[in-house]
């Protein structure tokens, strides 16, 4: 089955494609307390500080990681600590006398990530107890005297402060995630052609595939995309193959993303 999904444009969530800004749009951003590197809208009330207070602020930034970090070494830091609504890398600039990288990390929520188990049967009490410790707070509780360090670069401790940029609580009944599980005809579920497709949507970061391997019959295919954040990549991706595959017997739902013992949603 061929499909020409190039030659359509919806775009969802008023996704910003890759180009440098000028400097008057560094100078803007910066104004709007943004990084020049930042490639969401500053304009959209999503994206600027949330009024609430420090209190229930889920987001963090860390200071100081390796200067070849990726989301997936990032994320697979952080597992165990709760669902992840957004990532984002600032590389070194050495230029700027910056030679480590920085990322901004928000949880979900803030002290109650994880209380809520939608297939709680399906794990033990034990387990269920684990979860309802995970979250933004516990991270930075468990980081803020030793700094914060990767498996994959254990050499670089990284140092964890509040966000300024504050980011308030989202889906407190746990229905969402950074994860998709996709299921259709193998023509489109694939890492190739999703992958192809993401592209022409929306700006994002992977941090795994996994293929799940196909129906009996072979005519199903399931695959499940981790993005690198649920804001404006996992969301929006569910949003466009629910609109342009749905008619083709393409599902898309939230994937379980449950901390343990080796997820890293």
């Amino acid at each position: 089955m061929e499909i020409a999904h190039k030659t359509t444009f919806f775009r969802p969530m008023e996704c910003r494609t890759f180009r440098h800004v000028t400097d008057e749009e560094a100078k803007d951003l910066l104004m709007k307390g943004f990084s020049p590197n930042y490639k969401g809208n500053p304009d959209l009330d999503r994206n600027r500080s949330a009024n609430i207070p420090e209190s229930e602020n889920c987001s963090l930034f860390l200071v100081g990681l390796a200067p070849d970090l990726t989301t997936h070494s990032l994320l697979a830091g952080v597992q165990g600590m709760g669902r992840v609504f957004a990532t984002h890398i600032n590389p070194p600039e050495p230029k700027n006398g910056h030679h480590l990288s920085a990322a901004k990390l928000v949880f979900f929520n803030r002290t109650d990530a994880g209380k809520f188990c939608p297939f709680s049967d399906l794990f033990s009490a034990f387990q269920l107890q684990e979860l309802t410790k995970t979250n933004a707070e516990n991270f930075y509780n468990q980081t803020k005297q030793q700094g914060f360090s990767l498996p994959s670069a254990p050499q670089f401790r990284a140092k964890v402060f509040w966000n300024r940029i504050r980011s308030a609580e989202e889906d407190p009944t746990g229905t969402k995630s950074r994860v998709l599980l996709i299921s259709g005809p193998p023509s489109i579920v694939n890492p190739v052609f999703l992958t192809e497709y993401f592209d022409t949507k929306l700006i994002y970061q992977t941090d795994e595939i996994i293929e799940h391997g196909r129906s009996e019959d072979g005519s199903r295919a399931l695959i499940e995309f981790r993005f690198g954040s649920y804001r404006c990549q996992a969301e929006a991706a569910r949003m466009s193959l629910v609109r342009e595959f749905r008619e083709l017997g393409v599902l898309c739902e939230y994937g379980m993303c449950i901390p343990f013992p080796d997820s890293r949603c």
